[in-house]
């Protein structure tokens, strides 16, 4: 970045701004992270959109974070749109993405199934896209306590893990099916005993 300064190249910082943004986000800083983020959108121009659009996702993140849902909800829109202009389907898929987990650790369910199934819309070809849709609408499931629906989920996010070879989340996925089968356990016994003790 500070090359970048010296050659007066805007873009060139703005870049560099977003990369350490979301780098600050990702070690929890997330003041470092929002000023970066700021900053790089406000050194661009209108032919990097591109860049904007990702900055404003990474500030829709990092306001998640912060428990700020109204601002995390501005800038996921305000992203969303600019990727929907240009048809850029990665984009469009993580802000929806952002926007279901978001909306399912509200328990805002229907607006976090809505979101989950235009995210699948962008997967494209995109394996391990599709298996984090998947895997977050198991755990929407879940937490709505549909649990058949969620177990389902779950194991087709495993294969589809599976086929990319990506151990650690099928690793993730396996724990998510343990915590719906004993759910789902706790479930019937909870049924057997409320059924005994009716008798």
């Amino acid at each position: 970045m500070e090359i970048y300064k010296q050659l007066d190249d805007r873009s060139g910082q703005a870049q560099a701004l977003q990369i350490l943004g979301w780098l600050f986000f990702g070690d929890g800083q997330l003041a470092a992270a929002e000023e970066a983020a700021s900053q790089a959108i406000n050194l661009q121009d209108d032919s990097d959109q591109y860049r904007v659009c990702g900055c404003h996702r990474l500030l829709g993140n990092i306001y998640k974070s912060k428990g700020e849902t109204g601002k995390a909800i501005d800038h996921f829109e305000i992203a969303l749109g600019i990727a929907s202009s240009f048809n850029w389907h990665y984009e469009q898929f993580w802000n929806h993405f952002s926007l279901a987990d978001l909306f399912s650790n509200q328990n805002r369910f229907d607006q976090a199934h809505a979101q989950i199934e235009r995210a699948k819309l962008h997967v494209a070809n995109d394996l391990f896209c599709l298996g984090r849709a998947t895997g977050l609408h198991a755990c929407i499931l879940f937490r709505e306590g549909r649990l058949e629906e969620a177990k389902s989920e779950a194991s087709r996010a495993a294969d589809v893990y599976g086929k990319l070879g990506a151990a650690t989340d099928v690793e993730d996925c396996g724990k998510i099916l343990r915590d719906i089968e004993e759910k789902m356990k706790t479930s019937v016994a909870s049924g057997e005993s409320d059924s005994s003790g009716s008798q």
